[in-house]
């Protein structure tokens, strides 16, 4: 890929690893907070938690609830449907509290990340952070996992107030990072939020397929690869 300059990459579930980390978050909260007590079955209680956040986040990716709204109703939601009988909202915002500064201490990566990130200093692109995630958490993640050093700027929603994949977050990055459309490209694993808004603002396109997608449903990927390593063979 010619003419690149500048690398915008997403943070959870690209180089962070959002999904493993935040199962032992869940289950630190579970325990925490003694959920056995009214709800014998952690898997029950986890089903019924990543089915209403993944509805949510997908709301919130278009506008179309705040953050605010996310952070209580996911938790208030799951503890209703699990059996809760006291105040589920306050004690939902209370676990949400505990649950993101669990999960925001969690060092995993995505396989493959901390090598990309430092092939890619080393060829002297200028890499950021661009990320639909919660300012009060996404750089102590990269904190936690040793690699903040390797970023240029860490350009978040909660910056700006818009989120990916509407065309105002990538036009905020790129003022922000003083670079253009046509020499940055978006890396991502979300082919809606990352890829399809990316490719939308003009911007080239790499879509991290950890899911194996099929490519026919990829058409706004510029290039689509299964691992990180994999990158450093185009960039």
């Amino acid at each position: 890929m010619k003419n690149i300059s500048t690398v915008f990459i997403d943070l959870d579930d690209t180089v962070w690893w959002f999904t493993e980390n935040s199962k032992l978050s869940l289950r630190h909260v579970f325990d925490h907070f003694g959920m056995a007590e009214f709800c014998p079955e952690y898997d029950t209680f986890k089903a019924i938690y990543l089915a209403k956040n993944k509805e949510l986040w997908e709301l919130y990716h278009y506008g179309k609830i705040t953050k605010d709204f996310l952070t209580t109703e996911r938790f208030r939601f799951t503890l209703e449907k699990a059996g809760y009988t006291g105040d589920c909202l306050a004690m939902g915002a209370t676990v949400d509290e505990e649950y993101l500064h669990y999960l925001s201490l969690q060092p995993t990566l995505v396989p493959g990340a901390r090598e990309l990130l430092e092939y890619l200093n080393a060829k002297n692109y200028s890499v950021n952070i661009l990320s639909n995630g919660f300012k009060q958490v996404q750089a102590q993640k990269l904190t936690s996992a040793g690699v903040i050093h390797l970023f240029n700027r860490i350009i978040l929603s909660d910056d700006c107030g818009i989120t990916k994949p509407l065309p105002g977050i990538f036009e905020y990055a790129l003022k922000e990072c003083n670079a253009s459309a046509e020499t940055s490209v978006m890396i991502g694993d979300n082919y809606e939020a990352d890829v399809c808004g990316a490719h939308s603002a003009g911007w080239r396109t790499i879509f991290f397929n950890k899911d194996n997608t099929p490519a026919e449903n990829c058409t706004n990927a510029d290039i689509i690869v299964a691992s990180l390593s994999e990158i450093q063979q185009i960039l």
